[in-house]
């Protein structure tokens, strides 16, 4: 799929997220499984991130370190993307993708249980924790969305066609498939992927300051932090 194709159908990134969610879902589950006897729960949710990323690459994570770059960053904002751009890696950004998967690493861990919760109002008595995984890769595609939809460009190039592409009718059906999906697999608790927007917003606003708009570095800050944010409250409330 080229880019301007993709652009336009932006809305259905959080399906895209969903099969993703699914697919981390279910080796996590058979790991979980067929591993939790003789290895630790860290060292099985290593296995996990190992395969989350290699799957996807690691186009998200290094926006992210981009984005930290920039955003720590002295200076205006031309400085700030400059640095952001910069293809080296500064100590902000690695101190970013550290945190990041090091959190990631962690709340994985604690996923190889059932749950019992009187937010689990579907079709099971209970769930795998490990569904959390479908439900924070929506959010952290919806996050992208929201980013896109709010914009602006902070410079031309693979952002901006996706800022371009968004609009207010295609964001209301990327949220209408996300919520969709999360509550069909998890009842009222798939409400937490709200924090997929919420992540967006919020990357957005600090892009929007320090560099003057949004770009691909801030789409795969929004993944992460959304994907990361959603998994917290999932692990916390459940």
């Amino acid at each position: 799929m080229d880019l301007e194709t993709a652009a336009r159908r932006q809305f259905l990134f959080p399906a895209a997220g969903a099969v993703l969610g699914l697919i981390f879902c279910l080796v996590a589950l058979l790991a979980f499984e067929f591993l939790g006897g003789t290895l630790d729960s860290l060292v099985i949710a290593l296995l996990i991130v190992i395969f989350m990323y290699f799957l996807t690459g690691l186009i998200h994570i290094e926006g992210l370190a981009d984005f930290g770059d920039g955003l720590m960053a002295s200076g205006d904002k031309d400085r700030k993307r400059g640095a952001m751009k910069d293809v080296s890696l500064g100590a902000s950004g690695t101190f970013f993708m550290i945190v990041a998967v090091l959190t990631l690493l962690l709340l994985v861990g604690d996923l190889g249980r059932w749950v019992d919760s009187p937010l689990l109002l579907m079709w099971a008595d209970e769930i795998p924790l490990a569904l959390g995984l479908v439900v924070a890769e929506i959010a952290a595609k919806l996050a992208m969305n929201t980013v896109m939809v709010i914009g602006p460009s902070s410079h031309p190039g693979m952002g901006s066609t996706f800022v371009r592409a968004a609009n207010p009718g295609k964001y209301a059906a990327a949220l209408l498939i996300g919520f969709a999906i999360a509550l069909l697999l998890s009842g009222i608790a798939g409400m937490i992927v709200v924090l997929g927007p919420v992540a967006g917003i919020l990357v957005a606003l600090i892009a929007r300051r320090h560099f003057g708009g949004v770009g691909g570095d801030a789409f795969g800050a929004a993944n992460e932090f959304g994907r990361l944010l959603t998994l917290f409250a999932w692990v916390m409330i459940l």
